[in-house]
């Protein structure tokens, strides 16, 4: 049998495959730590598991529209019309099963075979497999993201450009300045964009997150955001995520998810409803504190790592630091895999996302598994150095 050419040159997702590997040694007794994990160690707050079990008790295991049940688009497009200052409507809002679930859906209704979409490095390591599912063409800029690289993307005939702050897999949070490059950049073009804020509720910063939109709102009507209660409410296994979008392109990503998942879980849909209308306040800023302290703690422990450096993350739960031996030399992959092997620490290769002579280490882990785990990291590289 043959397979689909576009099938066959599809990637393998390095984050899933590492972290499988890790949990493969995990249940052959080996004392693994896993840093690699791109979701919440906790448990979803009590608030919204109750609501999830009230669905199931009140018989809400049926068939929803295709698109979520209105209750929960309502209370989207309601709570970002005050997120973003401007309004939308639940006709601007679709539910799917998970933010990536929404990403892939936009992505593949609005662009055409052979169309290029711009993928700022370091990337998020799906955003290239979804545009090459979708026939279209991932290009990446020569440099660091600016407004020239915009204009230079464009003018090559790009027609999208997917943003994603705070960074999977680096924790960047713009600045106004180069939020604000960005968008007079897109704005001078007719490309759309996709903003992929699953981490918006993560940041660490009292400015918070600039966004696109605060500089050009015009630009609503060629901007999808897209974002869910995964990562804010450690809620990575119910399978719920949203993008607001113009009527048209959320019409369409409807259009598509209807022949492919039809609606998310039902179940999951009211416990996300109960997310949204902000009933684990509470937990999430518990959440939120325990994060940021666990970013203080990982990042006074690499200061102490001979062999790489870093900068300090703004934001999710990730820092990406570069390993400083020789480029020609390093290969990240097996970097980590030997990591893994000699000292039963998992964390992801640069290469994944677009940035050989990297690692993404989460700190989605207790204070024990992180100081565990750098102690680990740190032996591992005193020994690559003196050899």
């Amino acid at each position: 049998m043959e397979y689909s050419r576009t099938a066959m040159s599809l990637t393998p997702s390095a984050t899933l495959q590492l972290s499988a590997k890790a949990k493969e040694l995990q249940s052959a007794g080996r004392d693994i730590i896993s840093l690699s994990a791109g979701q919440p160690d906790f448990p979803t707050p009590i608030p919204i598991a109750e609501a999830g079990i009230d669905a199931i008790r009140e018989g809400k295991t049926v068939y929803t529209a295709s698109t979520g049940i209105p209750e929960l688009k309502e209370a989207v497009a309601a709570q970002y019309s005050i997120r973003r200052n401007m309004h939308w409507l639940p006709s601007n809002v679709l539910v799917g099963c998970g933010a990536k679930h929404n990403l892939a859906s936009l992505i593949r209704v609005a662009i055409d075979p052979g169309d290029k979409v711009l993928l700022p490095r370091p990337f998020w390591v799906s955003y290239p497999e979804m545009v090459k599912a979708s026939g279209g063409i991932p290009i990446f800029p020569e440099e660091c993201i600016n407004g020239s690289e915009i204009r230079k993307a464009a003018g090559k005939g790009a027609v999208g450009v997917l943003l994603n702050y705070p960074s999977n897999p680096t924790g960047f949070v713009p600045t106004v300045s180069f939020m604000s490059e960005i968008a007079d950049a897109i704005a001078e073009t007719d490309m759309w964009v996709i903003s992929d804020d699953i981490y918006e509720d993560l940041a660490y910063l009292d400015s918070g997150v600039p966004h696109i939109l605060d500089f050009h709102p015009e630009l609503k009507e060629r901007t999808a955001v897209v974002s869910g209660v995964s990562k804010t409410y450690a809620m990575t296994g119910w399978r719920i995520g949203y993008s607001l979008a113009c009527s048209e392109w959320t019409r369409l990503a409807g259009i598509l998810q209807a022949h492919s998942t039809s609606n998310p879980c039902s179940i999951s849909q009211w416990a996300a409803l109960a997310a949204v209308e902000g009933k684990a306040s509470r937990e999430r800023e518990e959440m939120h504190r325990s994060f940021h302290m666990r970013r203080d703690l990982i990042c006074e422990l690499l200061d102490r790592v001979d062999g790489m450096e870093f900068k300090k993350p703004d934001g999710a739960f990730y820092v990406f630091p570069r390993l400083l031996t020789d480029p020609q030399k390093l290969d990240t992959n097996r970097f980590c895999s030997d990591l893994l092997e000699e000292e039963g620490v998992a964390v992801i290769p640069g290469s994944a996302f677009g940035a050989e002579g990297y690692i993404r280490i989460s700190f989605a882990a207790s204070e024990d598994d992180i100081r565990r785990g750098i102690h680990r990291l740190k032996e591992f590289l005193h020994r690559r150095l003196n050899t």
